[in-house]
């Protein structure tokens, strides 16, 4: 089958999320090595050369002048996690669903398109206790962040087979780096963070055993460039990006306390019903289809993220 995007050429992407923190890296990257970019953000910034639009309003004909001039798309949009949709549905259809899906209403008529869609790994196959999450393991949400996450994955699938366009899912764990800003419930690593800074208690729900892999941002963005360095086929591929290295909660905490020197206090509380306790993604099918690894250990992101942000 043809490439839907040649190889030869360096495209014009659309990127969803464009004020976010994983996209403030891909935005970086994509410019370096030559890509034309148009930014989608839900609220103003600045960077570079780039033409950033706000997405609150921008609807369906907004959609479809935004595609006739833009290759690809690369979608990091999203305005929850698994604590703060909680008892919130109807958020996330109007946060995170509804845009995606005004895109794809958009798309009809249209050429066909490539989508990388940075979807979740660490929420959506809910407890996986006796092996590494594969991309063929069952997938179980837990919350609504998560169930919107799977939904958003089903409408693309169909979208990709209807417009006959090409639409690489990304599932990652838990990304972290340099610039992950602090906000309550989204991302424990800047969490603790704004702990060790302000003496403030971590909360914990559960007893801290809850086993994760963590993935440094610059590793995601080398697998985002990696896939867009292919020719797209039609249909939907799904790869996880991941460590593959699980950590125990409390010894992620152990190792942060070291690396900052300041021992950060942790307040148990009870496990909620969204709450994982073991999610570890197997990396080796993004390994293998992209030539890629994880290049960054646990330790040294950790030291990077701690040291850019004081």
């Amino acid at each position: 089958m043809a490439p839907i995007l040649p190889r030869t050429m360096k495209p014009t992407l659309l990127v969803a999320g464009a004020s976010g923190f994983i996209a403030s890296h891909l935005l970086h990257r994509l410019r370096d090595d030559g890509f034309g970019v148009v930014a989608l953000s839900r609220r103003p910034f600045a960077f570079g050369n780039v033409k950033s639009l706000v997405a609150g309003d921008l609807g369906v004909d907004g959609y479809t002048e935004l595609l006739r001039n833009v290759d690809g798309i690369v979608w990091l949009a999203g305005a929850s996690t698994p604590s703060s949709s909680a008892g919130k549905p109807l958020a996330e259809l109007d946060d995170n669903l509804r845009p995606l899906l005004e895109l794809m209403q958009a798309s009809v008529g249209v050429t066909s398109k490539r989508m990388v869609f940075v979807s979740t790994g660490g929420a959506i196959y809910g407890d996986v206790r006796e092996c590494n999450a594969t991309e063929t393991s069952l997938m179980e949400p837990k919350s609504y962040y998560s169930a919107g996450k799977a939904a958003s994955e089903a409408f693309l699938s169909a979208w990709a087979h209807e417009g006959k366009h090409s639409v690489t899912v990304l599932r990652p764990s838990n990304v972290y780096g340099p610039g992950q800003p602090y906000r309550r419930g989204f991302g424990i690593v800047p969490t603790v963070f704004h702990s060790a800074m302000t003496g403030e208690p971590v909360v914990i729900r559960g007893d801290g055993q809850a086993i994760r892999d963590y993935l440094y941002v610059s590793d995601l963005i080398d697998l985002v460039m990696a896939v867009l360095a292919q020719p797209g086929t039609m249909g939907t591929h799904i790869f996880n990006a991941s460590s593959s290295v699980p950590v125990p909660l409390n010894q992620l905490l152990d190792l942060i306390d070291e690396i900052t020197g300041k021992p950060v206090l942790r307040e148990y509380r009870p496990a909620t019903p969204f709450d994982v306790d073991r999610v570890v993604l197997d990396n080796s099918k993004a390994c293998e289809k992209f030539g890629w690894t994880p290049r960054v250990a646990l330790r040294d992101g950790l030291e990077m993220s701690w040291s850019a942000g004081r």
